[in-house]
């Protein structure tokens, strides 16, 4: 499957978010992972489990492993490439994935690993780790196979893993961990499951292609878009300028989701679901949003969206004022300043798309991008003076130039008043 960001495709999020849904993927990740960056997945994560009022001791289980893989990525990851961390609820439990791109020559030690991990029961399991660690077994990135271990102890089932090769000198590593839930204690019902490692591979190799540099797909509230702007904020590169208009846009993007989604029940969980994230090519940085929308308010919301594109600075800004000042109209009208804001400072048209999902729900996709190429900027030249001297500012062409001297007009006189 391939697609291009480049040229708008209209239906990539829906088919994205969609497939997302179907395979109850509550919550995924694509992009770096540093500690503060898994601390703010964590806290994501876990407000996503008591969302879904999972049982308490479900949800220690859960966080433990998830806690325990994110720092085995942090730790072994390599420059560069972007990991994946997914977290699915399932009728049977909870299945945490996380992938990292390893190099070639530890495949086979590492699937030797879980094998033999996976080969033990929870004594083993145990006497195997004293011995680690009786025996200080440790590699340069930390416990030699520590972390695994504690993960198939605390979750009672095997560690699933696969490998997919990039180059020749790179692979990328999937490992999933299955925590069944306490009504169904069997692990047998998980393995069950097992196209579900495959699901998550093929969606990944999308995200991939497009080079998705930060993907989230989840129930979104106050709190994801605090913590999805501070993962953010960790992860940029690029100038200040750059910088702080992916932010902007961000906070814009995100908060018209948090505060104009509608409600609606997926997995028995009833909030705002949608999904974000952020693509890049060598000219564009795009951003893209979908989440549920009443059919009832598609019309007056296509409307609002064809007038904002079809406006120039001046007239946008006009009708931003127009908006903000006129109290009389109803609420609605007002959410649109976001849409206008987001425009205004991406200058560029909106790409957007609606997708019928039932009788009352449509899946609403907006897209936005602006261009990586810096501006151009007037240069600024003045000439030498017999009291001032050459300034050249010119970021067009790299000159940076003072030359000369600077006279005060009247010396003698500045002197007197020190």
């Amino acid at each position: 499957m391939s697609f291009s960001t480049e040229d708008y495709d209209k239906s990539l999020s829906f088919r994205l978010f969609s497939d997302m849904q179907k395979d109850n993927l509550e919550y995924t990740y694509r992009g770096d992972f540093t500690t503060a960056i898994t601390d703010t997945i964590l806290t994501l994560a876990e407000s996503n489990l008591a969302n879904a009022e999972t049982q308490r001791k479900i949800r220690k289980k859960v966080y433990f492993i998830m806690v325990e893989g994110l720092q085995n990525m942090t730790r072994h990851q390599l420059e560069n490439h972007p990991g994946i961390f997914v977290m699915q609820r399932k009728k049977h439990g909870y299945f945490i994935t996380t992938g990292n791109v390893i190099k070639n020559d530890e495949e086979q030690m590492l699937g030797e690993m879980i094998d033999k991990i996976n080969a033990m029961d929870r004594a083993e399991l145990k006497e195997y780790a004293r011995k680690v660690l009786d025996n200080h077994v440790m590699s340069d990135k930390g416990g030699a196979g520590l972390g695994l271990i504690e993960i198939a102890k605390k979750s009672g089932s095997n560690i699933f893993y696969r490998f997919r090769k990039v180059t020749d000198e790179y692979s990328f590593f999937y490992m999933q961990t299955r925590i069944p839930s306490i009504d169904n204690k069997e692990p047998e019902d998980l393995e069950l499951e097992d196209t579900s490692l495959e699901g998550i591979m093929s969606l990944h190799k999308v995200l991939d292609t497009q080079n998705i540099l930060l993907n989230f797909s989840g129930n979104f509230t106050q709190e994801t878009l605090i913590n999805l702007l501070s993962i953010i904020e960790k992860q940029l590169e690029g100038t200040v300028v750059l910088k702080m208009k992916v932010f902007n846009l961000m906070v814009e993007m995100l908060q018209n989701i948090v505060k104009h989604a509608d409600n609606y029940v997926h997995n028995n969980v009833s909030g705002k679901h949608a999904i974000f994230y952020i693509a890049e090519t060598d000219k564009n940085i795009t951003f893209t949003t979908g989440n549920y929308i009443l059919n009832s308010k598609i019309t007056q919301l296509e409307e609002r969206l064809a007038k904002i594109n079809s406006l120039h600075k001046e007239k946008l800004n006009d009708y931003y004022n127009e908006c903000l000042y006129d109290f009389e109209k109803d609420s609605d009208t007002h959410s649109g300043l976001g849409l206008i804001d987001i425009k205004i400072k991406s200058k560029n048209d909106y790409n957007y798309d609606f997708f019928r999902v039932d009788d009352d729900y449509s899946f609403f996709s907006l897209q936005v991008k602006i261009q990586k190429t810096r501006t151009s900027i007037t240069p600024y030249i003045l000439q030498a003076e017999k009291d001032s001297p050459e300034i050249v500012l010119d970021s067009n062409n790299s000159i940076f130039r003072f030359k000369g001297r600077s006279y005060m007009e009247n010396a003698k006189s500045f002197t007197a008043l020190v």
